[in-house]
Parts: C-alpha cells; sequence; structure tokens
C-alpha cells in the first residue's frame, strides 16, 4: 500500500519560497522597492556662495534607458540631517531635479538622497557636498588641480559655471581670500562670456599656486557669489639620475641626484587580476585609487581603459563612463562607471593607468556576473512542489473515487 501524503509537498514547497525567496532572481541591487544606481561624485564648496546641487549619475541613467516623464513622475530630495527641506524653502529652493542653496551654509554638508520614481518605475541615489566655514576651507580638496610646464602658454577656465546666469562683474585672482586681481596685459588674457578662461603665457616657477575666478551671478532676481579655484603645479624639468651598481665598494651607494625623489607610483585599489562581481543588468561603480605623494598628486594622470582604448573611443561607449580625477590627501581617484552591466562586458580588458614623473603602473581587471544558477534551482524547486502536489491531490481523488466504486460493488453483492 502506497500512501502519498500531500501535507508534506506543501509544507516543502512553502519552505522553499520563504526561505529562499523571489529576491535572487532580481538581479539589480533595491533599496526600499527602489533600484539603486549608486553614489554621485562627492562636492567641496566654500560657504556663502550661490550652489546648485545636481545629480549627472542619475541624469545619464535617464538619458541612457530613455526613462519616459509624465504627471506620474516625482522627484523627492532627503538630507542625512534636515528631513524636510521644505522648511528652508526661503534659502533652499528645489527646481525639477536641481537643488539650489542661496547661499550655500556649513549646515548644509552632508548627504542627499533622492527618489526619483513614476508609475513604471523607481531610482534612487546619492549625493555627498561638504561645505567649508569661512577661512576653513581645505584647499587641497576645493581646487581642481593643473599643471603646465615651464615656458608654455596655459589656459584655464572657471569650471561648472553652466547652471548660471552671469552679471559682467567677473575677475580672476591670484589666491584664494584676498588674492591679487589679474588683468589683461602682456601675460594675462581674460576672456568673459559663455566660458570664463585665464590664459597665462610663458608659465614660470613663479606663476605656481592658487588661481580663483569670481563672478556675480543671478538667481530668481537676486545676486549671490560663486568662485571657482585652480592649483597650478609648476613641473620641474627632468633630469636624468645615473644608474647605480651593485659593486663591493663603499662608493656602490653614492649616487648624485639633481631632481627631488618622488615616492613611487602605487595604485591600492583594485588588485592588480582581481574579479568584479555584478549583477546583469545592474550599474556598477568601480573605483582606481593610487597612492602618489603629496608632491606629485596634481601632475599623476590616473586613466581607466577598456580593451586598451579609452573608455570614450571603446564599444562600451555610451554605457559606460569615466569620471573625472578626485586629489586628496596624496591620493588620486577614478571611477569608472556601468550604467546598465551587459554580459558582453565580461570579456572586456578594464585596465587602470597611472602615470607620473616617478613612473607608471597599470592593474588588469574583469568582470564576473553573478551565479544565476540559484534563481532557476528556486524555480525549479517550486516547479517541481507543485508538481508534485498536483500530482498527489489527482492520485488521493483517483483513489477515493476507486475506493467509492468498490464500496458500491461490495453493497450491491451484499446479501441482508
Amino acid at each position: 500500500m502506497i500512501t502519498f501524503k500531500s501535507q508534506c509537498v506543501i509544507g516543502f514547497s512553502v519552505w522553499i519560497i520563504l526561505s529562499c525567496g523571489l529576491s535572487p532572481v532580481c538581479a539589480v541591487p533595491v533599496r526600499a522597492g527602489c533600484e539603486v544606481i549608486g553614489e554621485e561624485i562627492e562636492d567641496f564648496h566654500a560657504q556663502g556662495e550661490a550652489m546648485a546641487i545636481t545629480f549627472p549619475i542619475l541624469e545619464a541613467n535617464i538619458w541612457y534607458r530613455e526613462l519616459p516623464e509624465d504627471n506620474s513622475t516625482v522627484f523627492q530630495l532627503f538630507h542625512s540631517k534636515h528631513h524636510d527641506l521644505s522648511k528652508q524653502a526661503h534659502r533652499v529652493v528645489q527646481q525639477g531635479r536641481t537643488l539650489w542653496l542661496l547661499p550655500s551654509l556649513s549646515s548644509d554638508s552632508g548627504t542627499y538622497t533622492y527618489v526619483f520614481s513614476s508609475d513604471t518605475f523607481c531610482l534612487t541615489g546619492s549625493f555627498t557636498v561638504t561645505i567649508y566655514e569661512k577661512g576653513k576651507e581645505d584647499m587641497e580638496m576645493m581646487s581642481y588641480p593643473v599643471s603646465s610646464k615651464p615656458g608654455k602658454d596655459l589656459t584655464i577656465e572657471c569650471p561648472h559655471i553652466n547652471h548660471f546666469n552671469r552679471l559682467e562683474s567677473s575677475h580672476w585672482f591670484k589666491g584664494f581670500h584676498a588674492g591679487v586681481p589679474l588683468i589683461n596685459e602682456t601675460r594675462y588674457t581674460i576672456l568673459s562670456g559663455d566660458k570664463l578662461s585665464l590664459t597665462i603665457r610663458n608659465v614660470s616657477a613663479e606663476d605656481e599656486g592658487l588661481y580663483t575666478c569670481w563672478l556675480m551671478v543671478i538667481i530668481n532676481n537676486e545676486q549671490y557669489n560663486v568662485s571657482r579655484t585652480w592649483k597650478l603645479r609648476v613641473l620641474s624639468p627632468v633630469t636624468s639620475v645615473p644608474e647605480t651598481h651593485t659593486e663591493a665598494t663603499t662608493r656602490s651607494r653614492e649616487v648624485t641626484q639633481t631632481s627631488p625623489i618622488l615616492p613611487p607610483l602605487h595604485i591600492t585599489t583594485p588588485v592588480n587580476g582581481s574579479v568584479v562581481e555584478s549583477s546583469l543588468g545592474s550599474s556598477l561603480v568601480i573605483q582606481c585609487k593610487a597612492f602618489v605623494g603629496y608632491e606629485s598628486a596634481d601632475v599623476t594622470e590616473l586613466t581607466w581603459l577598456v580593451d586598451g582604448q579609452s573608455v570614450g573611443g571603446s564599444h562600451l561607449h555610451g554605457r559606460v563612463f569615466q569620471e573625472a580625477k578626485r586629489v586628496s590627501a596624496g591620493h588620486v581617484e577614478a571611477l569608472l562607471v556601468f550604467l546598465e552591466v551587459h554580459k558582453e562586458d565580461t570579456r572586456a580588458e578594464l585596465k587602470c593607468v597611472a602615470l607620473n614623473l616617478s613612473g607608471k603602473q597599470e592593474v588588469v581587471i574583469q568582470i564576473k556576473l553573478e551565479d544565476s544558477m540559484l534563481p532557476w534551482l528556486v524555480v525549479a524547486l517550486v516547479a517541481s512542489g507543485f508538481f508534485m502536489l498536483v500530482l498527489c491531490v489527482f492520485v488521493q481523488l483517483l483513489c477515493r473515487q476507486r475506493r467509492k466504486h468498490d464500496y458500491i460493488l461490495a453493497r450491491q453483492n451484499s446479501t441482508f
């Protein structure tokens, strides 16, 4: 006699669903029901100036995915300290997907989390900003690094000012606070208009230092100040260093050196030959960070290559891009951003290259898709469980009908 216990099959199926759930099937990171698309690049500013907070990685995702915007589309912003930004509506103004600080205060520092959603999608991410109090600015973090060889002409532009309606009162200074005003003359050329730029002719060692562009802007018919600062590093002429030879003499250690000793390049992240796991269809940010020392951080180039080509010239262009280099505390950092990971990305050779006067270092990594067998195994087990359940019910019904038929026949053959 064979007995089918359908209760055991039901319990096993429910246990599979409750233990494994459907989360492994979803390959994209999710927080509170929204797809996480990563963190924006951290920014640094001085208080008292107008500031526009935008979200380039979010905008790139919207453009790449061709997300529709209709009456159901909502963009919400939350601050790590001020949970309700609407209470500061007189100074903190949200226009579309841009947040204006008019003006910015040190209390605005922190992490801003956004949720961009509609009836068909939901994306979330974050942006961290630091606003320094006046007189306590960290120029290493606030300034944009630039380098030039002696005797060359250098042109720098006032960066990230396209959001502002500018007045004619724009100036360049040598330095930051109480800097020396620069005017058009033989060595300096200042251009205004769409691109506020400064050209320094015949750069020399005396030109090294900070250069600040200052301008007056108009927002909602109010005037505010905005400034941006470059940090110019003038490269020293490279002097060759004679090779040392290992000899059994005391003079083998005597090396004549006419240029400063630069620390060797060392890429700390990622490790050469490492594999980065990601989910199919999800966004991905890969960090390349190198320690180069304080003396050569500004003049170090950090570049991502895809199969030996620049990211912009590779077959991943449009879906993958490199963020601008960041310099901090003797380190340089460059981020490689994937808006959406495809299967073909696993076959690409991703290389981070660091280069400066002390040498060159490369690290190569690859992307690996997370194991997708588990979701299919879960689905197969659940399907098998339901199949066994249906089979048990069918067999039990068949057995009941058979027993009932046998009982009727037995009654008919009985004698009362």
